[in-house]
């Protein structure tokens, strides 16, 4: 009877050790995270590898937003072409649009801005909506002087110039809709995220997740969430028949994100649109496979005005 009671104190008195152990480590990753965190906020803006490769950076005020962009220039001599505009996806930045810029870059003029609250455009207060997002673009590219340009979204970029060129048709020569979100019959945030999940897994060879990373911690958590709240509630389906620039759908074969049958409803919706498939393409396409992408919507962009 006393060596059980024995056992049982010991027992009891370990107990206490193990909770101390675990609070030290929980309080230990909270540390490294934030240390973590801290460190993606001050990635520099421009990497040496990127300015090397002849991307260039610059700051633009337009109206109330101070936006970052990068601009690839091109490397052909066709000046009288139209620039290309790219638009990033959700709370991610033009900082993974630079593959798509580069493989362009042999024929058009190509930029790529941050919007407001993502990347190095920093915006006080909280997450701006999708219209007040291409209000923003429209700002910007005022600003820059570009009164008219071709322009490739990809995902959550979609429903923003969807939103720009239903409502600034005059801007707009044409446009490449790559991976548009959001699908009308998966309207769940949580099958959203199932969704992403898998695309990543398809795209662990060449992931955009160290950029992702990056980027979430310039945005922060707060804008984040309130953005994937705007996402969800715009319905791009709503847009699309009042676009009138010749529009490109383009989906990758293996895109969970936005399927095939989705990207071709999309399509079907805009009164000058078509659908081009990407065999074994997945959604980060501008990211993942930036030379394919840039081949097959070439002869669409190359059919577009020439700049004034």
């Amino acid at each position: 009877m006393d060596q059980g009671r024995a056992r049982s104190r010991r027992v009891t008195a370990a107990r206490p050790s193990w909770r101390i152990v675990a609070g030290v480590g929980a309080c230990a990753f909270v540390a490294w995270a934030a240390i973590e965190w801290t460190r993606l906020k001050r990635t520099p803006a421009l990497s040496d590898e990127s300015a090397r490769k002849g991307i260039t950076a610059r700051y633009t005020q337009a109206g109330p937003y101070r936006m970052f962009s990068r601009h690839a220039a091109c490397e052909g001599g066709h000046a009288k072409r139209l620039p290309v505009v790219l638009v990033h996806g959700l709370v991610i930045s033009s900082r993974y649009m630079e593959p798509l810029a580069l493989a362009l870059r042999s024929d058009f003029d190509v930029y790529a801005p941050d919007l407001p609250g993502f990347g190095e455009s920093k915006l006080r207060g909280g997450a701006l909506s999708v219209p007040e997002l291409a209000d923003a673009l429209r700002l910007w590219l005022g600003a820059r002087g570009i009164e008219r340009a071709m322009f490739i979204g990809n995902s959550f970029g979609c429903q923003i110039l969807a939103d720009f060129a239903a409502r600034y048709p005059e801007s707009v020569d044409r446009l490449v809709l790559q991976g548009p979100t959001v699908d009308r019959d998966a309207r769940s945030l949580f099958t959203q995220v199932c969704r992403d999940w898998r695309n990543g897994r398809l795209e662990q060879a060449r992931s955009s997740a160290p950029i992702g990373r990056i980027d979430y911690a310039k945005a922060g958590v707060v804008r984040a969430l309130a953005t994937m709240r705007e996402l969800m509630r715009d319905r791009i389906e709503r847009k699309l028949s009042r676009i009138v620039a010749p529009t490109l759908v383009v989906a990758g074969s293996r895109d969970p994100v936005a399927p095939l049958a989705w990207a071709s409803e999309v399509a079907a919706r805009v009164p000058n649109g078509a659908l081009l498939a990407i065999d074994g393409g997945t959604h980060t396409l501008n990211y993942v496979y930036p030379h394919s992408f840039a081949l097959a919507i070439r002869a669409f962009l190359l059919q577009g005005g020439a700049s004034r």
